[in-house]
């Protein structure tokens, strides 16, 4: 009985630091998936009644989105794609990605450092999996859709790694590895990772590094009064090159970028903490609260004190179930 409530306990605590450290990376853009001994981490969002937009980001993780019902735009390498669920895209490491998920819509994921498949001795084909999958390729997304025969056993492998990515037992870990490895051969033999696909050019390199260059400088900037002439002249381009190139790259306009971003992260400290809205408001670069109001309630369906007891509503939900 005690070691049923010690683990009870001791998931609990593993769900509010997980939560706690989502909000230091919402802050600060600092994220780590899974642990170092085990750098893999499964996400679910199923059923909001909101729009989520997880925002345009890199990481050297790769990761693997199951798109399991709904519509979707995914954005790889500034080039939108509107998908349809279910379907299943896979982003290697370093490429810029935004996912926006339309309301409710089913979606889940998993990241992976993609050293934990890689074996002692030299593959040749492994090699050249390995490099795309921690560089990317310009002629990608790689995407498996319902209507290819390849894609229920893809989509229920893709099930098991990210309905177990939390256990932590050695033969689930083995499985989760060697299902991993199987994805990406079903992959490879269906003709995803073509030898053109994983080649890449120094235009494709030097767009990517602009904006991310950019998207760094915005991500240091957003809560201040940062302007469209201060973007286009940190890339050193004309305002009116700038909002073209802006648009194409990340899908919205430079104004609804910074307002979105801006609201997602007061979201996360409205949910996580009980400082003042107002004050959260005005740390995240809103400083008509009224605008700020009009925003949240667009965005999230309902106003930031109601998405504040929503939260923690089903973070009680969470620890009940954990308790029983």
């Amino acid at each position: 009985m005690f070691n049923i409530e010690f683990e009870n306990l001791l998931s609990l605590f593993h769900y509010w630091y997980a939560k706690m450290a989502a909000l230091k990376k919402e802050l600060k853009e600092i994220a780590k998936h899974g642990s170092s001994v085990y750098p893999l981490a499964g996400y679910i969002c199923r059923g909001k009644k909101f729009n989520i937009n997880i925002g345009m980001h890199w990481h050297p993780e790769v990761e693997i989105n199951r798109f399991e019902s709904g519509k979707f735009v995914y954005n790889y390498a500034m080039q939108d794609y509107e998908l349809e669920g279910p379907c299943i895209a896979i982003t290697p490491g370093n490429v810029l990605h935004n996912v926006m998920i339309k309301r409710g819509s089913d979606h889940s994921s998993v990241l992976f450092n993609p050293s934990m498949i890689e074996f002692s001795y030299f593959d040749e084909v492994q090699n050249r999996l390995i490099k795309f999958l921690t560089q990317g390729g310009k002629k990608m997304p790689p995407i498996i859709t319902a209507d290819m025969e390849c894609f229920a056993k893809a989509d229920k492998i893709l099930s098991y790694i990210i309905n177990n990515s939390t256990k932590t037992d050695g033969p689930t870990r083995l499985r989760i590895k060697a299902h991993l490895i199987d994805l990406l051969a079903i992959m490879y033999e269906n003709g995803i990772f073509l030898a053109e696909s994983l080649s890449r050019n120094d235009d494709f390199e030097h767009k990517q590094q602009k904006i991310k260059d950019l998207l760094t400088f915005i991500n240091e900037h957003y809560a201040e009064k940062i302007t469209m002439n201060d973007a286009a002249n940190y890339l050193n381009v004309s305002r009116q090159y700038f909002c073209r190139y802006f648009k194409k790259s990340t899908g919205m306009s430079f104004v609804d970028f910074i307002n979105d971003l801006r609201l997602r992260r007061a979201s996360q400290e409205i949910a996580l903490t009980s400082k003042s809205i107002t004050d959260i408001a005005l740390d995240h670069g809103f400083d008509n609260i009224g605008y700020f109001f009009k925003l949240y309630k667009q965005k999230f369906g309902q106003t930031p004190l109601c998405y504040r007891k929503t939260k923690a509503a089903e973070e009680n939900d969470y620890g009940d179930s954990l308790a029983t």
